[in-house]
């Protein structure tokens, strides 16, 4: 059984493949692994240190397609897709033991986690519940919590809708060149360096998400709230934001900085939400370069 066919952790349909660079799959090789009540696929790539990649809102891995293949390099990168969360059920502690699951198997002992967005959420929660198995910590585009910032619930709430919706219904010759111009002026989480094959990956994306499941886990996000433990973290962590996110989210990183002991904290040049796909090269290398930097500490530190 299938992680679409058991509906523990939907996967993204066939066909995405030709929206994303032809080197962005180099090892990108799913495997099914179970889970309780059902599986997930799995993406296990390079050799190295295991660095664990969780994705954001929907959960598709596929958010990470153009950072894995350039952190392989030098790790060994896991990633996979996110349980839907369930009517009537607490979602986190689901996805943690799916975490931990998928780390015992593939990246056992302390490893790097990355998360973004609501992935960043899920990393916060584990390094919180098993700071033994976090070595370090990098929080891409996330919060403590989904704050409310005033004079961004038109971009918010009309904005977001509306670009979805659009993206969702029209028809190609339609969809495409909206994209484009919202893609130059920096709507939704577009930016600038979103191109015409990446928007295409966006719009499939979009087109075959489960409304249900985008609806479960935004209320997800909006339960999340890690502000009163996050002085708890100990572990070195990077703090990552696009430059041309949305005030609110550009707040919660300041946020997370504040709250976290000891963060660093990184913009993405001329970016927006979408900073993984659209900045993947910017980001893969930011984070090489801490953790390089990280290690040569910690390498200080216990030298005679």
């Amino acid at each position: 059984m299938t992680a679409r066919e058991a509906g523990i952790a939907p996967a993204l349909p066939v066909g995405w493949r030709r929206h994303v660079e032809p080197a962005w799959l180099e090892g990108w090789q799913p495997e099914t692994v179970a889970l309780q009540g059902g599986s997930t696929d799995v993406i296990v790539m390079g050799e190295g240190p295991p660095l664990l990649l969780l994705p954001p809102l929907p959960g598709y891995k596929e958010a990470w397609i153009g950072v894995a293949w350039r952190l392989a390099r030098s790790h060994r990168v896991v990633t996979f897709d996110q349980r839907a969360p369930l009517a009537g059920h607490e979602p986190w502690s689901a996805q943690l033991d799916d975490l931990e699951r998928v780390a015992e198997a593939f990246a056992p002992g302390p490893a790097i986690v990355v998360g973004h967005s609501l992935g960043g959420a899920l990393a916060q929660r584990w390094a919180l519940l098993r700071p033994e198995r976090v070595r370090a910590l990098v929080l891409s585009s996330s919060f403590a919590r989904v704050g409310i910032t005033r004079g961004q619930w038109r971009k918010r709430y009309v904005e977001q809708s509306l670009v979805l919706m659009a993206q969702r219904i029209l028809p190609e010759r339609l969809a495409a060149p909206l994209a484009r111009r919202l893609a130059r002026r920096g709507a939704w989480v577009y930016d600038a360096s979103c191109d015409e094959r990446l928007l295409a990956f966006i719009r499939f994306c979009i087109r075959r998400q489960s409304i249900a499941v985008a609806a479960a886990r935004v209320r997800q996000a909006f339960a999340h709230d890690t502000r009163g433990r996050l002085g708890e973290i100990r572990c070195p962590t990077l703090i990552l934001v696009g430059e041309r996110e949305t005030a609110w989210a550009r707040a919660a990183s300041v946020e997370l900085g504040r709250l976290i002991p000891n963060a660093e904290q990184r913009v993405s040049p001329e970016a927006a939400h979408l900073h993984p796909l659209s900045r993947p090269a910017w980001l893969a290398e930011t984070v090489t370069e801490w953790l390089r930097t990280v290690s040569c500490a910690r390498a200080a530190l216990v030298t005679p």
